[in-house]
């Protein structure tokens, strides 16, 4: 077995001392190598010379310079004492048992040179977001999903097809003057191309921001609803194809409006994943049965494909399940809980940071994109 080389960056020396201990006397002194360093500078020193680690698992003072540096294709892990961290990669919390965090590092390290050869593939998963009420929870869901994925280290983006943007409440920190009209010209280009029949000199980065509380890219929310509305079903295929085929994401994952309409219908058609968001009420088994019917009466091809690749999921449950499930749905297949504090949210920040709702998204992650998520990034097993 060739020992993974590591690169451990921290601050204090009396934190690295006893892990080098442990690692030489145990048996990750067979699996890992590792190379420590309390100094930035002699840190970045040695980063710019010969040597490649395989990882580089630093307090976040070391990697923000190096970072900086440009595009860097060693993998990195942000060590952080609350294991939290604004920056789009995987965090493990500074203070925990050591054989737990090293097991951490090594399948991390594993994950990523996975992830780094698909990626050479442009293969991305794409989730679709489905219900049939509003209210269900549906955005919710899908920037937690977005959040969680990002800081698992898989690069994500959020694609909002709504007609009036709900994730717009969750702000960017950071604007430029321009970046709102990016999906404008997108569009516009869209169009132009798809008369000449050739998208191949449509580029996808001038047009997307990154969203730091999502750990996502995104597209800046369309001021003229118009522009929506006039999208056709060809145009979102050719919009979620482009972003697919641009080679910068692991995850596309998609938010629809409501019911039925042309955006939903190339989101089932195109994805491969399919979250339905359900409720335990009446009213939301009744719509979500009847939008099924309706599918399955006036697509039967279109509906038996989609529901080999749905997962019905019940939001906000309390333990048990009340209202009788529609007829097309044999079983729930996940279920995300009921947070009492969300009925009177006031800072859009606190629907991304549950602690209990995360960790049943990452549940559903997992079942999503498990091939393809670290395994060592939080949360409990699926199942």
């Amino acid at each position: 077995m060739i020992p993974v080389r590591v690169v451990l960056a921290v601050e204090e020396s009396e934190y690295i001392e006893p892990l080098l201990r442990y690692v030489h006397g145990s048996e990750y002194g067979e699996k890992m190598r590792v190379i420590a360093f309390t100094e930035v500078n002699k840190f970045l020193q040695y980063m710019n010379g010969n040597e490649r680690p395989e990882v580089v698992v630093a307090e976040r003072v070391f990697l923000d310079p190096w970072l900086n540096q440009g595009d860097q294709t060693v993998t990195w892990i942000v060590l952080d004492d609350m294991g939290q961290s604004s920056l789009k990669g995987p965090v493990l919390a500074k203070y925990q048992p050591l054989s737990q965090l090293i097991d951490a590092i090594l399948d991390l390290t594993v994950s990523q040179a996975r992830l780094a050869s698909s990626r050479t593939l442009g293969e991305t998963a794409m989730i679709g977001m489905l219900s049939a009420v509003g209210g269900s929870g549906k955005t919710t869901t899908a920037l937690n999903m977005a959040k969680q994925l990002g800081a698992s280290g898989l690069s994500v983006f959020y694609l909002n097809l709504e007609t009036m943007n709900s994730s717009a409440v969750f702000p960017r920190q950071i604007r430029s003057r321009e970046s709102g009209q990016g999906l404008s010209r997108l569009l516009y280009e869209l169009k132009a191309a798809q008369e000449l029949k050739d998208y191949s000199s449509i580029s996808i980065s001038s047009y997307v921001v990154s969203h730091e509380a999502i750990k996502a890219d995104i597209f800046e929310p369309l001021t003229n609803i118009k522009e929506w509305l006039q999208m056709s079903k060809d145009d979102v295929c050719q919009l979620m194809q482009l972003l697919a085929k641009s080679g910068q994401y692991d995850v596309l994952i998609v938010d629809t409006d409501t019911g039925a309409g042309e955006r939903c219908e190339a989101v089932m058609e195109s994805c491969e994943s399919l979250v339905w968001m359900l409720l335990d009420d009446v009213i939301s088994m009744y719509k979500s049965g009847q939008w099924l019917s309706f599918i399955e009466r006036s697509n039967p091809s279109l509906f038996n494909d989609m529901m080999q690749k749905s997962r019905f999921i019940l939001n906000r449950y309390v333990g048990s399940l009340t209202n009788t499930l529609p007829i097309h749905i044999e079983q729930i297949d996940g279920v995300l809980p009921y947070i009492p504090s969300w009925k009177q949210v006031c800072h859009e920040e606190i629907l991304l940071s549950s602690p209990i709702f995360q960790r049943d998204i990452l549940n559903l992650c997992r079942d999503l994109v498990g091939d393809i998520l670290p395994s060592g990034v939080g949360g409990a097993p699926h199942g």
